[in-house]
């Protein structure tokens, strides 16, 4: 297999490395922020962006040119007429990008794909990174983050490629679902806040892709070392990126199933035991404890032979899965990744929107069993009255965030490959001065996947559940230098770690919930992750 990038930049070792020439940007930057650090006693944070195009002189000839800007030769130059060939990196696979990214020594990555033709990033390496612990967490990471971006030196070339809606730098990361929930061996590493600034980030997004080199300079820093070094980076990854990349990245869907001997599958709960959990919360509902809570449940796969590859996984949620939110976030040493359907919240410049997505039914498998099953999630009391909770909840917390709050007037269909939802969008115009973090602090955890009250059902979740939800449905996602962002609800998702990999799925339990009918949902909703890891879709639901 050939990748997107062998026919467009030749790999002749006649020729200087290429190199991206907006990186001459880079050493003056390195210098001014070495003096800020010296006068303010602490790092100061460089970010320069530029077009996803290679520069490589002296100019090579032939085949090698593959599609090709030439500068126009300058006599007047250092070295005479002497001239530059541009080669764009048109049309990538930014799941290349991701894929090599061990190859190249880094082991910190991530990855997001929002739906359809949306924006696309991917971060190797990490130039910092923002941590906090507790309820305050999202407070905490927002002022840390507005006055580390407020003293950056940012530069963008040309300043109007500025990488579309965002401005950088920009930081990905997610959260823990509770941080008042103690946290188990499985997710070791995974503090209850942490967004990370990559090194490198590869930006898709129209008009075209971008990168952008992140580095922290403190004061002791050495401007030509850094320099030096962010350069040899950048030629490894130029390298990479444009050689064939056959036996590096060959992702085949046609390979994506395992023989069931290969696989080892086990609950964590088995079902009696979670569908008693069921009852039990059914119950408390019923005395008026609380009107809803959503219980969880996790299942373990085990390979015999072979890891689970995040990048494989990926590539078969994004051929499965386009309406979905795509993710992946390597760290400590496992992978975190899914295709959610859930946007938490969304902010840019001025503007807010959230959705509310609660009620589920399956997909049929004729045209006729899917109307039907889509006509009684639509007539659901159950489902009715899940959904609407979410919509009040959500409403009463934009109250602190926004004014102009406007909701479709009825919820209509969120159509997924093997899952329906009710949704219901909400908008609204932010106060000023707030961010998509503190969004963050309002929305989550949503009735959708907490309970309401939110208070009550949380309590409920700690005592019952018997499960470490980790980052399983909470906020995952990114934020800009603006205080823009979008993050999503981390659902249909796993963790993998080499071999192993654990698969969370949840559904809302209220009054009329029914234990068997409730465990049934969460196998529908597990489907997405054992096709995403090579589990056949026919495999019996009753081994999950």
């Amino acid at each position: 297999m050939r990748n997107a990038f062998s026919s467009t930049l030749g790999t002749s070792t006649e020729s200087e490395p290429a190199f991206f020439s907006w990186q001459e940007r880079l050493l003056p930057l390195l210098r001014e922020a070495r003096e800020r650090a010296l006068q303010r006693g602490r790092a100061v944070l460089v970010s320069v962006s530029g077009p996803l195009a290679l520069t490589r002189r002296p100019f090579p000839s032939g085949p090698q040119l593959g599609r090709s800007e030439v500068a126009a030769a300058d006599p007047d130059r250092p070295g005479g007429a002497e001239q530059l060939a541009t080669w764009s990196l048109a049309s990538p696979d930014p799941l290349l990008c991701f894929a090599l990214g061990p190859s190249l020594g880094y082991t910190e990555r991530f990855f997001w794909q929002e739906p359809g033709e949306g924006r696309i990033l991917v971060g190797l390496g990490r130039a910092a990174a923002l941590q906090a612990q507790g309820p305050e967490r999202f407070r905490q990471l927002a002022s840390a983050w507005q006055h580390l971006a407020a003293e950056a030196l940012v530069e963008q070339v040309p300043p109007s490629s500025a990488s579309g809606t965002c401005k950088q730098p920009l930081l990905f990361g997610g959260f823990a679902f509770d941080p008042e929930q103690p946290r188990s061996d499985l997710w070791e590493g995974f503090p209850d806040g942490l967004l990370v600034l990559p090194a490198f980030l590869f930006m898709f997004v129209a008009p075209a892709p971008t990168l952008t080199i992140n580095v922290l300079v403190e004061a002791d820093s050495d401007p030509l070392q850094l320099e030096t070094t962010i350069s040899a980076q950048l030629e490894a990854l130029a390298h990479t990126l444009t050689a064939d990349a056959s036996n590096t990245f060959s992702l085949s869907i046609a390979t994506a199933a395992l023989p069931p001997s290969s696989l080892h599958c086990e609950p964590l709960l088995p079902p009696d035991v979670w569908m008693e959990l069921v009852a039990q919360a059914v119950s408390q509902i019923r005395r008026g404890a609380y009107e809803k809570v959503v219980l969880a449940r996790a299942m373990r796969l085990l390979r015999q032979q072979g890891s689970f590859e995040p990048e494989l996984a990926l590539r078969r949620l994004r051929e499965s899965y386009q309406e979905a939110y795509l993710f992946a976030f390597s760290h400590a040493g496992r992978c975190f990744l899914g295709a959610t359907p859930e946007r938490l919240v969304q902010a840019q410049d001025g503007g807010l929107e959230t959705m509310a997505l609660a009620g589920s039914a399956p997909r049929g498998r004729s045209p006729e069993e899917d109307e039907r099953f889509a006509r009684e999630l639509l007539q659901s009391r159950k489902n009715q009255s899940e959904h609407r909770i979410v919509v009040q909840m959500l409403k009463q917390a934009l109250q602190h965030l926004c004014t102009e709050i406007n909701t479709d007037s009825k919820p209509h269909l969120r159509r997924l490959q093997n899952i329906q939802h009710l949704e219901t969008r909400i908008t609204g115009k932010l106060l000023p001065g707030r961010s998509v973090l503190e969004a963050l602090e309002e929305l989550h955890p949503t009735p959708a996947v907490g309970g309401f009250p939110r208070a009550a059902a949380m309590a409920a979740i700690r005592a019952g559940e018997r499960l470490d939800r980790g980052w399983y449905a909470a906020p995952i996602g990114w934020v800009d230098a603006a205080g823009n962002g979008t993050f999503a609800v981390a659902l249909r998702s796993a963790l993998i770690r080499d071999q192993e990999a654990t698969l969370f799925a949840g559904g809302g339990i209220v009054a009329d919930s029914d234990p068997a009918s409730e465990y049934a949902e969460t196998c529908w909703k597990f489907r997405a992750m054992l096709g995403a890891l090579g589990v056949n879709e026919d495999d019996d639901e009753s081994s999950f």
